[in-house]
């Protein structure tokens, strides 16, 4: 992937808008982000409409991917953070270099969260050369 390439994320669960907001600003101009519906968000991924699905819940993990586990499978999913453990950088690093593509956390984690996912994101693809949302 070159850095020029658009990264395509959607946003789901509690205050999608917000966090599609969020997503878009800390990609610096190379990410686009919608706020949607999960079933909607996941259609969007799994038909390569979208490259990344971010999901929040109370939780994180529950209702932030049910939709996305159930159209995407369980190998493309992963929880990076829940209410007793914060999301971080040597966590989501992990889940993105195994391929997840779905991401899961609580909405009070979104504001440090989304820019840790999408710094992760961007710093695989500039990496490995992969074109978005199939690494």
């Amino acid at each position: 992937m070159t850095s020029r390439e658009i990264i395509r994320i959607v946003a789901a669960g509690v205050d999608a808008a917000g966090m599609a907001t969020i997503a878009q600003e800390a990609g610096g101009g190379r990410v686009e982000a919608a706020a949607l519906g999960d079933m909607q968000g996941a259609r969007l991924v799994k038909k390569g409409q979208a490259d990344f699905y971010l999901g929040t819940c109370w939780s994180g993990g529950g209702g932030a991917l049910a939709a996305a586990t159930a159209l995407l499978g369980s190998t493309k999913v992963g929880i990076a953070g829940t209410p007793g453990m914060a999301v971080s950088d040597e966590k989501v690093a992990q889940l993105v270099s195994e391929g997840k593509i779905a991401f899961g956390f609580p909405y009070e984690q979104s504001r440090s969260a989304i820019p840790i996912i999408i710094k992760a994101i961007l710093a695989h693809h500039d990496t490995n050369g992969e074109e978005a949302g199939n690494g």
